[in-house]
């Protein structure tokens, strides 16, 4: 009899388990998660300068601080990329990116976050406007950041708008990434040339 109870009990237990697992939701699968590269060496060759650089945080609305990939539907409207994210907030990748791009530049040494170089000659602010898939008549990855080169006390030695735009092949996540990297490539390398450009000149007038 006890036998009977047990294997009872037993069987119960190993149906109800069996019925919770079959009423879990079936999980979807992870997304794929992508990062922003740096620039190669090879586009950024130019004379080396002897000062210091602070990159600082990136300055940049809610719509941008996340790890959502943007799309602008319609003039004002944003909504989020559904087949991938990025791997850190956009604006983290984009600094990262962007300091690992001078430094691989080899023509500064002293360069990074604050945290990195607490007290630098110059300091690169900036904006991030836009990091967005414009699906408005169109498919493309569109870039827009605002720099400024200041002594980190309020004063500008020189500030630029940059806005790069890159078609987008299909709707594909593979595809909106290549024309992301491709938007960031040609960014990245115009802010490292001119912040690069400008503060040697600023330098140079003491």
């Amino acid at each position: 009899m006890m036998k009977q109870i047990v294997r009872s009990v037993v069987f119960g237990l190993a149906f109800f388990a069996s019925g919770c697992v079959s009423l879990l939701p079936e999980t979807s699968p992870p997304k794929p998660r992508y990062h922003i590269s740096a620039v190669t060496a090879d586009a950024l060759a130019g004379a080396p300068v002897d000062w210091s650089l602070v990159v600082e945080d990136p300055h940049t609305t809610r719509v941008y601080d996340t790890t959502r990939i943007a799309v602008s539907t319609a003039p004002g409207k944003i909504e989020y990329f559904s087949g991938a994210e990025w791997a850190d907030r956009a604006p983290r990748l984009f600094q990262t990116a962007l300091v690992q791009s001078l430094e691989d530049s080899g023509r500064i040494i002293a360069v990074g976050d604050s945290s990195v170089v607490p007290v630098g000659d110059f300091i690169l602010q900036s904006d991030l406007r836009g990091i967005q898939l414009d699906v408005r008549g169109g498919r493309a990855a569109s870039v827009s950041i605002y720099v400024r080169l200041t002594d980190g006390k309020g004063k500008i030695y020189a500030a630029q708008l940059f806005e790069i735009s890159a078609p987008a092949s299909s709707d594909g996540a593979d595809d909106v990434i290549a024309a992301f990297d491709s938007a960031f490539a040609s960014t990245i390398a115009g802010i490292v040339n001119w912040a690069l450009n400008e503060g040697e000149a600023a330098a140079s007038k003491g």
